[in-house]
């Protein structure tokens, strides 16, 4: 029986270190995980892995600590702009259409005002 496999794939971000000021690798996975998420790291094309052994052998390549080394360089607020674009993003949305219910509700305020028009007038 042959069966589809949902792919699950993100970009791998290194974490801050707040006592040494510099990002490290942390392992995305769980120990002895499975059907782990496919990361894909930055440091070169293509460079993937899928499961903790696989990510233990890339971190010790030179271009993995290259790319972490420079990383606040080159990707940290690329990062950050793309997290601030999707929250913004976002709340644009829940705006608009917070916006849309609003003006809905004036219509039907105004023809309220507008079908009892006259017994204001007489209030006058």
């Amino acid at each position: 029986m042959n069966q589809l496999q949902i792919v699950v794939e993100e970009i791998y971000k290194p974490h801050f270190d707040v006592e040494k000021d510099e990002f490290v690798d942390k392992s995305p996975y769980l120990p002895y995980e499975r059907r782990c998420v496919r990361y894909e790291c930055r440091c070169r094309a293509g460079s993937c892995f899928t499961g903790n052994a696989q990510f233990k052998q890339h971190i010790k390549s030179k271009t993995h600590k290259d790319f972490i080394l420079f990383y606040k360089k080159y990707y940290k607020e690329a990062d950050e702009a793309l997290t601030k674009y999707t929250t913004l993003l976002a709340e644009r949305e829940l705006l608009a259409r917070k916006n849309e219910t609003l003006v809905e509700e004036n219509r039907a305020l105004l023809e309220t005002i507008k079908e009892h028009e006259d017994e204001f007038q007489e209030c006058m």
